[in-house]
């Protein structure tokens, strides 16, 4: 794109609003919108080339001011100019002599109709006399290439393309319209569509609906009735023996897959099950296994199998021929799988690239990738955008158990996009899923198109690698502070009972609490003359700590070593993280108190992983939450050592009330639900930008491809349908059509599409595609088109920001207002809203965010990087309007607002690249 330098001129700002005389408030929008002319960009401003015409065009312009000064263009003629004027206009004539390089601009009134804009015109704009531009492209005119035929070439050229435009268009509306009025005739829109209220429709619960009315508890269970909690035990189960079982040798397998198995023997017992499917086979796939089943070999083995089929006749390999996507929940995944991909598969000359909220790619990365690695959230927006995908052969999808999860309809979006792609194009893109074990694993294989005989494999608890013995603690005890206590006392008690035998590992939800438990049981442990017992006097493993103490930096973690104790948290330094790591990897840290990165990142196990509490701060909801079952399973699954535990134990303590729930979670009884209805008008928006959805009748089909379509067909209560309903509409055509009538009747409302109720036509607008293309929800980009003024400055832009709808959760804590108020102080732009107001409270974190300035408190420290992450593309939204409506100052300003390391105040420029 251009350069901005070359876009933004100071002395032309307001060079696209003509003056004259306002237009009429009883001007209908059609009049006005006659009255309209586009003004092209680059020729109105006259830009003298040399010294000499800018000195004669500075005295013209000294000497129109002069005389005419503030009067409106449109002058009528009242009488001859006097004779003391022809001094002036000689003056004037002689001054025009002198410009020799001015290109005469030739205007004429267009033909065509002008096409709608898409964007909600702002009223004081109109009642002002504004006049709306065309950001046209390519509008520079070489003089040279005006002749006596130019103007006839220009005009046949122009209404050449729009009559054919204006035909494929009309060749569209007609399709659309056969399509639907034989839809209508067949029922398929018969009667009048029941708007349905979607909010209402989408869970509360969110990820943490738990459909199951009963958990059914497994064989062996025990429970304990104690003093303020209850205890049930669930016992670990080894795998049943099975002597005709064989196992994949790494030596039998073709030659020219070996290599991606380096050091490895032979293949597990769910790898050597799924061998054949994966490596010689193009069926879809969904694995179901237990956390370390080694799901991540079954997903080598799909790609060995994109491999293998472009391998040439000579033994090397067209890797231009297909691209693998693989996608997975976690950021620190992401960078580990392509760590893992780039080493493994280094002989094969395969590229392998990370594409994640901290690691862009150009196009020309991608194009020359064969492997990319992403998250669900990026992927949906490479999607929506471009059309480069034909070439991927292969998505593998990590964690799928995530559909549960708020952010299931991004995984939907993302598969059902798919689906229809490989639909339209006839070709194959083999789909494969990785999860924990489910109990409806075969709708989400449906959902996937796998074939139930071929691709399904599922596997229960039993094939974990070393079996996992549960213990669910509930605290029924209520006020804050006995619970509390009850929580750390619980936590010593477990512990102890390790203590000198196993490692333990302990989950708590923030940096502070990692030293605050960890030091808590150390003195506990003091105070009952029970510390010897995690580390003898004449134990090897004082001497390796004490050692190591003087390369310590972080205090905490030097008093803490000398008794076996350690903690882990992103605070500390690489240094001391690697310290802790390789101390407790090699077991003289018999007691390591982490944060769930630890869970995510780093490959660490023990005997007994330990979660202390089950409620974590949520800045998207702007509150305490439950971990997400994603969070619980991938803690739980660094309990137990592979090659040294028989089993490996691990202990949830959280309050009562939600046993059931991660009981149910942990013993494959908690159904994988849709959440797809709460983002429903958003992603048919996007689906209507891309191109694929241009009526309702294809809606209804899209539909059709998503999760939360075979969830309605298969609890339909459960959606709010009536039990019968499948007598009356075998595949829900009805409900799929009142889903679809009901979210375009929002986008509609909001100017995000044009929804014609009667032909069931969708077009998409400008709003619309930004709201896609930036992944911003519609009533954002509503409170934007209605608020955004062209005459405002840094304040109004910040406080217009802070009213998104992405932050509309986040609240103003009482603990919080005495930090927000010294923040205040600290932020260069000021802030009209009182603390009370949560606007105020996103304008200070978003200002605190992009100063780099470090808080104190757990919540608004989460609340600010939550805000911080989700304002590069909201600000891209914003300016992406603005400079639709063509307000130069406007945009500039948001324009330095997108990147948050050049802050809008104290940045004097702007690199041309942010573009």
């Amino acid at each position: 794109m251009a350069n901005l330098g070359e876009k933004i001129d100071p002395k032309s700002s307001g060079d696209r609003i003509a003056k004259g005389r306002p237009l009429e408030r009883d001007d209908t929008v059609s009049d006005r919108q006659s009255k309209r002319h586009c003004i092209r960009d680059d020729d109105v401003v006259y830009q003298p080339k040399t010294k000499e015409t800018r000195d004669a065009y500075e005295a013209m312009i000294g000497l129109i001011q002069q005389h005419l000064g503030g009067l409106p263009l449109n002058i009528k003629l009242l009488k001859p100019i006097p004779e003391e004027m022809n001094q002036v206009f000689d003056q004037l004539v002689s001054f025009g002599k002198l410009i020799t390089d001015f290109g005469v601009a030739v205007e004429f009134e267009e033909d065509e109709e002008e096409s709608d804009s898409d964007i909600a015109q702002d009223e004081e704009l109109q009642e002002t006399g504004g006049i709306q531009v065309d950001a046209g492209e390519g509008t520079s005119l070489n003089v040279q290439d005006i002749d006596a035929y130019w103007l006839q070439r220009e005009t046949v050229i122009e209404r050449e393309e729009n009559l054919l435009k204006s035909l494929y268009e009309a060749a569209r509306r007609l399709k659309d319209i056969t399509v639907a009025d034989t839809d209508f005739k067949s029922g398929w829109f018969k009667g009048q569509r029941q708007m349905l209220d979607l909010e209402s429709l989408a869970f509360d619960q969110g990820g943490f609906l738990m459909a199951n009315e009963t958990c059914v508890l497994p064989p062996g269970f025990y429970r304990s009735r104690c003093e303020g909690y209850d205890e049930l035990n669930v016992p670990w189960v080894s795998k049943k023996v099975d002597i005709n079982e064989k196992l994949v040798k790494i030596g039998e397998m073709p030659a020219w897959a070996q290599p991606a198995f380096k050091g490895m023997r032979q293949l597990n017992s769910v790898q050597s099950k799924v061998y054949e499917t994966a490596l010689f086979k193009e069926d879809n796939i969904l694995l179901c296994a237990p956390t370390d089943a080694g799901k991540t070999n079954v997903a080598m083995l799909t790609i060995l199998q994109q491999i293998g089929f472009n391998k040439k006749g000579d033994g090397t390999y067209n890797h231009g021929n297909y691209k693998i996507v693989y996608v997975t929940p976690m950021k620190a995944l992401v960078t580990e799988v392509v760590s893992n991909l780039s080493y493994r598969l280094k002989d094969y000359g395969v590229t392998v690239k990370e594409l994640s909220g901290d690691q862009s790619l150009s196009g020309k990365e991608i194009e020359e990738a064969q492997i990319i690695v992403t998250t669900p959230e990026k992927w949906d927006i490479i999607t929506r955008k471009s059309s480069d995908t034909q070439l991927v052969s292969l998505v593998i999808i990590d964690e799928i158990h995530l559909l549960h999860d708020n952010r299931g309809p991004v995984l939907e979006s993302i598969v059902a996009r798919t689906l229809r792609q490989i639909e339209t194009t006839k070709e194959n893109i083999r789909l494969v899923g990785l999860s924990a074990t489910l109990p409806n694993y075969e709708d989400v294989a449906l959902f996937l198109r796998v074939d139930l005989k071929k691709g399904l494999f599922k596997f229960d608890r039993s094939y974990r690698p070393v079996p996992l013995s549960q213990q669910y603690i509930g605290i029924s005890v209520q006020e804050p502070l006995q619970k509390f206590q009850m929580m750390n006392d619980l936590c010593y008690k477990k512990v102890l009972a390790g203590a000198g035998k196993h490692q333990v590992l302990i989950f708590v939800h923030s940096r502070k609490e990692t030293a605050k438990t960890a030091k808590l049981i150390v003195e506990t442990a003091m105070a009952n003359d029970t510390v010897s017992r995690f580390l003898k006097e004449d134990s090897a493993s004082r001497e390796v700590l004490q050692s190591q103490i003087e390369l310590i930096k972080n205090g905490d973690l030097k008093k803490l070593l000398p008794y076996g104790f350690a903690i882990h948290h992103a605070g500390l330094t690489r240094g001391d993280r690697e310290i802790v790591e390789a101390l407790f990897g090699e077991g003289h840290v018999q007691v390591l108190v982490s944060t769930e990165t630890l869970a995510w990142s780093v490959n660490l196990h023990a005997h007994t992983v330990i979660i202390k509490g089950t409620e974590v701060y949520n800045p998207e909801k702007g509150g305490w939450m439950e971990l997400t079952p994603l969070d619980v399973m991938q803690m739980l699954g660094h309990a137990g050592r592979p090659q040294y535990d028989q089993y490996g134990e691990g202990i949830i303590i959280t309050s009562y009330s939600k046993v059931q729930f991660y009981l149910s979670l942990m013993n494959e009884q908690l159904p994988i639900e849709s959440q797809f209805i709460l983002k429903l008008a958003d992603q048919l928006n996007a689906e209507i930008a891309l191109g694929t959805v241009q009526n309702a009748r294809e809606a209804c089909h899209w539909l059709g491809y998503t999760y939360l379509y075979y969830r309605m067909v298969r609890n339909p209560t459960l959606y709010g349908l009536a039990p019968d309903v499948l007598a009356k509409d075998v595949v829900l055509e009805g409900r799929r059509a009142d889903l679809i009538h009901s979210a375009a009747t929002i986008l509609d409302k909001n100017n995000l599409v044009k929804y014609d109720r009667k032909s069931g036509c969708f077009q998409v607008t400008d709003l619309g595609r930004i709201a896609s293309y930036n992944c911003v929800s519609h009533g954002t980009i509503v409170t934007y088109n209605e608020l955004l003024k062209p005459t405002m400055g840094d304040i109004d832009l910040y406080h217009l920001l802070s009213l998104s709808e992405e932050f509309k959760y986040v609240t103003v804590g009482p603990d919080e207002k005495m930090e927000l108020a010294k923040l205040l102080d600290r932020v260069t732009v000021p802030i009209k809203e009182t603390l009370e107001e949560p606007s105020a409270k996103i304008n200070v974190l978003l200002q605190a965010y992009i100063s780099h300035l470090k808080l104190e408190s757990l919540s608004l420290t989460s609340d600010m990087v939550f805000i911080g992450q989700n304002a590069g593309r909201l600000v891209r939204a914003l300016y992406e309007i603005v400079l639709k409506r063509g307000w130069v100052q406007l945009a500039e300003k948001a324009l330095k607002m997108i990147i948050g390391t050049l802050f809008l105040v104290l940045s004097t420029s702007i690199s041309s690249d942010l573009i």
